[in-house]
């Protein structure tokens, strides 16, 4: 009779613990996920501000092309500027539907990924300023006939349009060094994350969360 007692006593303790253990889960789950949530719509306000600043820039550059129709830098700084604007614009869509589109009640394996493919998505907006990089003194002529209203290329002498063509060539050379460097797999490389900061840390801060809850969810099933 006594053993029967402390054996459903056990039983008891054992229903209870797994109680609290499931209680403990949910609101663990609950906290960490508003953290993550929190970091995430910090992580909103970037591609938020890239979307609205390269629309306009897209566009200018867009009527500087038609304006200076003709003269071929211009065309090309115009174009080059319109182009990347665009690709910076497309990408920024892309994140913002990405960060509004998931599932927090989903599983955790699930979200990681999710969280995985965003972050692949900000680096996507390094590989396009690489990208860029050959085009940069292109670029210089746009911002100095904007800003300044100056051409520079009836400005420079013969030996500053050499240097020009020069600065090209190596900057076409640094930007495949950086694209080589810069592609998905190197996500968890330090100076990737360091370059991230402000514009992919948050991501990273809520993998972070999402690892805690995982933690307790398999010591629990243990």
């Amino acid at each position: 009779m006594e053993n029967l007692n402390i054996q459903d006593i056990w039983k008891q303790n054992e229903q209870l613990l797994d109680r609290t253990r499931k209680l403990n889960g949910q609101l663990l789950r609950e906290l960490k996920m508003d953290k993550a949530k929190a970091s995430l719509k910090r992580l909103l306000f970037l591609p938020i501000s890239t979307l609205v600043f390269y629309s306009i820039l897209s566009s200018y550059a867009l009527c500087f092309m038609v304006n200076h129709w003709g003269t071929w830098y211009f065309m090309l700084a115009g174009g080059a500027v319109a182009f990347f604007s665009t690709w910076l614009l497309i990408s920024s869509i892309q994140q913002i539907k990405r960060i509004l589109s998931l599932d927090y009640d989903a599983p955790i394996l699930t979200l990681q990924s999710n969280l995985a493919l965003l972050k692949t998505n900000i680096i996507q907006n390094l590989r396009i300023a690489a990208y860029l990089l050959p085009f940069g003194p292109f670029v210089g002529l746009f911002f100095f006939k904007v800003v300044f209203n100056v051409d520079l290329m009836q400005v420079l002498d013969y030996n500053m349009i050499v240097s020009f063509g020069v600065i090209t060539i190596v900057l076409e050379v640094l930007s495949l060094l950086l694209l080589r460097a810069l592609r998905p797999k190197n996500s968890h490389e330090r100076w990737l994350n360091f370059l991230l900061q402000g514009s992919g840390s948050q991501v990273d801060e809520a993998l972070g969360f999402l690892e805690q809850i995982k933690e307790f969810e398999n010591n629990g099933t243990k």
